[in-house]
């Protein structure tokens, strides 16, 4: 197969990866993610035959940039990633060690790109409030570099961007692995390591060994996210029929027809003995079962009002409850006695676009740790 047959079936697959991911998903408004990041760079192409270790010797260089992305639900999201980093290679001796080769690059690529997005905390281990999650992206993207391929020992100038022959742009298959730590919920800071793959040989402006040029980088970064509510189709739901009973009971009256007058019978005079009623004492404290379970649909280091700003689109069917603890304030639904009817619960208020709904415990109105016995309870 032709290499430009390869670069087509590449980037099939990935836009079937890309897609694939997006069935069967409720429409929401749009939950944006958007963030900016800096680190580190280095380039594995012709004109290098370090390790990725022995070129922090000179061989690592700056990169920065930033994404737009927006999410679908908590597993899947595509955004828009642009990167821009310098990048220095030399390459001394061929790979026998012996044989003088005695040239370096020196230059620079912007990319932009489409990647998909999956984290893979929520995927593999459940839809539940995090601090840290892991997350991959996947995508395909189009490179421009500039630079100068030149000798080490003279500095002469080999091949740069003003040749006539010289290639400067190509398409790009970047694959990036990450970890996001929550600062708040909506503030979180990233961590992540990149792999970009040129695909095409010519960013050194030369011709040797793997026919794809490599660039690698770590960036640390922030992303602030926003949006996010639901927006539904109200429907009603059927009306149930049943047996129709009174609001008033009628009571019924047994008449007795009585041929000769009634026998007038002495009537014995009693009193009931008296008896003060309970003295019963007011009582400000609002009393709570020894344990239940609630729905926790939001959390934040500051009050939130709850459907006004924050789900104003979400109809919820049972009041929404503020609890604070060490400066975070925990916002829950329902009561429910038994684990099953809280996660079913859940499970319609993640439907409806609360997806970090999940199901949490609650005695005298403070949060506890659900045990196996607690989920067992019937």
């Amino acid at each position: 197969m032709k290499t430009s047959g390869k670069i087509s079936l590449l980037f099939l697959s990935v836009l079937l990866f890309i897609f694939g991911t997006l069935k069967a998903q409720e429409v929401v408004t749009p939950k944006w993610q958007i963030g900016a990041f800096g680190g580190i760079s280095q380039y594995h192409g012709d004109i290098s035959n370090k390790s990725w270790t022995k070129q922090f010797s000179g061989e690592t260089k700056l990169s920065f940039g930033f994404l737009a992305r927006h999410h679908f639900n908590s597993k899947h999201g595509l955004g828009i990633h642009f990167q821009h980093s310098s990048i220095y290679s030399a390459k001394e001796f061929k790979s026998d060690g012996i044989t003088v080769f005695d040239r370096k690059y020196d230059g620079s690529f912007n990319q932009i790109s489409l990647q998909s997005f999956l984290n893979f905390s929520s995927f593999f281990f459940g839809e539940r409030e995090r601090k840290l999650e892991l997350y991959g992206t996947l995508g395909i993207g189009y490179l421009f570099w500039n630079g100068t391929l030149s000798n080490i020992s003279t500095n002469a100038i080999i091949t740069n961007n003003s040749t006539a022959s010289a290639i400067t742009k190509g398409a790009s298959f970047p694959a990036t692995i990450g970890a996001q730590y929550a600062l708040t919920p909506n503030l979180k800071l990233m961590f992540e390591a990149s792999l970009i793959t040129a695909l095409t040989d010519e960013v050194d402006f030369y011709r040797d060994g793997y026919q794809y040029d490599i660039l690698t980088s770590a960036h640390f970064g922030l992303t602030y996210n926003f949006g996010g509510e639901v927006k539904n189709k109200k429907t009603s739901k059927p009306s149930k029929v049943g047996s129709w009973e009174p609001e008033t009971p009628i009571s019924v009256i047994d008449y007795e027809i009585y041929n000769d007058p009634p026998v007038k019978q002495p009537v014995k005079e009693t009193l009931p003995q008296l008896q003060l009623p309970a003295k019963n004492e007011p009582s400000n404290a609002q009393t709570y079962p020894p344990f239940e379970f609630r729905v926790q649909i939001y959390a934040k280091t500051s009050s939130a009002a709850i459907g006004q700003k924050v789900y104003r689109n979400v109809t919820f069917e049972y009041p929404v409850i503020e609890n604070r603890f060490n400066g975070l304030f925990r916002y829950s639904t329902g009561s429910f006695r038994t684990y099953p009817e809280a996660e079913a619960y859940a499970r319609t208020l993640q439907n409806r676009g609360i997806f970090d709904a999940f199901v949490v415990a609650y005695s005298n109105n403070e949060r506890i740790s659900i045990t196996s016995e607690m989920k067992s309870r019937k």
